[in-house]
């Protein structure tokens, strides 16, 4: 059996996003960073990391890390919309044409990149 299968390596990342979400930031780049040891260069484990330095507001170093993703990665839909809102967070107009080229996109990317547009128009 796979030192970390699919499940499981899902479920962590599930646990790292919450914990972001719920100011446990320190405890989900601990998650990230172990997967990644265990999977080099998994690019959800990476999307992650980048998302755990934009929720304190790290936007240089999540920009860093998400365009890295992206240099490998371009059609990344998921890379593509947390670079979108981390540009568009810092008033970047390419954040808001990221998320502008995803909204049209009938999965999670997509959902997301539309409801952020819909924030930042109101903002």
């Amino acid at each position: 059996m796979n030192m970390l299968d699919d499940v499981w390596l899902s479920r962590l990342l599930d646990i790292a996003y919450a914990g972001c979400h719920k100011g446990c930031v320190a405890e989900a780049r601990t998650i990230y960073e172990r997967v990644l040891l265990l999977k080099p260069g998994h690019v959800p484990a990476l999307i992650g990391l980048g998302f755990s330095h934009l929720v304190v507001g790290e936007h240089d170093r999540a920009e860093a890390i998400l365009r890295a993703v992206l240099s490998e990665h371009a059609d990344d839909a998921d890379a593509r919309c947390m670079l979108g809102l981390c540009l568009a967070m810092q008033k970047k107009e390419e954040g808001l044409a990221l998320l502008s080229s995803l909204q049209e996109r009938e999965d999670a990317a997509g959902r997301l990149a539309g409801n952020l547009l819909k924030d930042f128009c109101k903002a």
